[in-house]
């Protein structure tokens, strides 16, 4: 009886023995498996670290500054394609930024007569400041329209510092407003008389400056005159003298404002001397 469950407890000893060794080799195969992979990994990771440095070698710099297209050499099938491509995004936004940065304080100060520049104006903002142009010739007085006194300024620069239009357009040298409202309106002539020694010339003259509003009316509305009478220095070579005048007025939209004076061949249309403007008060 003792002899016959030994016999019988055999086969279970040699079932455990076979189930633990197929348990010890599939560990020893995962292990195996696993450091394996990890071994390939870590090469991989380093042959692509490798290979994105290589991709940066031997660039020029004015070519990472270049926008990066298909048709520069970098196909989609290239491993650099994507490194290159990224990098000169990320590059052409940094230099594009301090540039910008750079030249928004600098551009003026280096080229103040060379560069125009359009400044930009918040979309509330209703106003214009015209200034006198020496550089551009003032109509005969035989091409004016006699429906208003004076002689009427043309010569006017708008798109160049200090000179600005926001919401407001200038044509035929008259500023036109494009919304309705109370305006304050200003404006100031430059005279300039130049004498010829021996003459009677240096007698009083008399000054005029006028702004007019053009309206659906036929003809133009005066709104301010100002008129001086100037003697002029006997010992000057020429006499100086400037008038200025402005006032709040009620204005519609698609009214024009427009400036006169006396005699515009002694107008002196310095930027900075003979200007006119208007801004909407309210």
């Amino acid at each position: 009886m003792i002899t016959t469950t030994t016999a019988a407890s055999h086969p279970f000893s040699l079932c455990g023995l076979v189930l633990l060794l197929a348990i010890l080799l599939q560990s020893v195969f995962v292990a195996v498996t696993y450091i394996y992979f990890t071994n390939e990994l870590k090469q991989l990771r380093e042959t692509y670290a490798k290979s994105n440095i290589a991709c940066l070698t031997g660039e020029d710099v004015g070519d990472l500054l270049r926008p990066s297209t298909f048709e520069d050499g970098y196909e989609r099938n290239d491993p650099c394609w994507e490194i290159k491509s990224h990098l000169h995004i990320l590059i052409r936004k940094i230099v594009l930024k301090n540039y910008k940065s750079d030249n928004a304080g600098n551009v003026k100060e280096k080229t103040p007569f060379a560069v125009s520049q359009k400044e930009e104006y918040p979309a509330g903002v209703i106003a214009a400041h015209v200034t006198g142009d020496s550089g551009k010739a003032l109509p005969p007085e035989n091409a004016f329209i006699k429906n208003y006194n004076g002689q009427k300024i043309q010569g006017w620069k708008s798109h160049r510092s200090p000179s600005f239009l926001s919401n407001v357009e200038v044509e035929n040298g008259e500023l036109i407003i494009r919304k309705s409202g109370f305006y304050y309106i200003y404006s100031q002539t430059y005279f300039r008389q130049r004498f010829v020694r021996g003459t009677e010339e240096r007698k009083g003259k008399q000054l005029v400056q006028q702004i007019y509003k053009v309206t659906s009316y036929p003809e133009p509305l005066l709104l301010m005159k100002n008129a001086k009478t100037t003697c002029w220095s006997k010992e000057a070579d020429y006499g100086l003298h400037s008038i200025y005048q402005g006032g709040v007025f009620k204005l519609n939209e698609n009214d024009r404002i427009f400036v006169t004076v006396s005699d515009i061949n002694v107008i002196d249309m310095d930027e900075n001397s003979t200007f006119m403007g208007a801004f909407l008060v309210v």
